[in-house]
């Protein structure tokens, strides 16, 4: 898991016990990733950068793509908008991207 879940920013969802944030614990950037050309939209968490991956409308969808995810070794974050929730993949050699 990559937060504590007693954390009053964090909850555990419970579709694969990925965390889920309130909207307010993250911060929105840009990234500059090693493998592609142009900054991505992130998020920063706890000092780590998370791209973006791709929004769902619906539980399940969110829930089939973590697994995938989750599968091959990424770590993973939740944020729920409006729209749906929103999943986001750690990025370890990622650099803040300058404006």
């Amino acid at each position: 898991m990559v937060s504590n879940p007693r954390s009053p920013a964090a909850s555990t969802s419970p579709i694969t016990s990925v965390p889920l944030l309130n909207s307010k614990a993250v911060v929105n950037c840009h990234i500059l990733v090693p493998d592609l050309p142009k900054p991505v939209g992130a998020i920063a968490y706890e000092g780590q950068f998370y791209s973006y991956f791709r929004c769902y409308p619906d539980v399940d969808a969110v829930q089939r793509a973590a697994a995938r995810l989750i599968a091959r070794g990424d770590l993973i974050l939740l944020t729920q908008v409006r729209r749906g929730l929103i999943l986001w993949v750690f990025e370890p050699d990622a650099q803040l991207a300058k404006r």
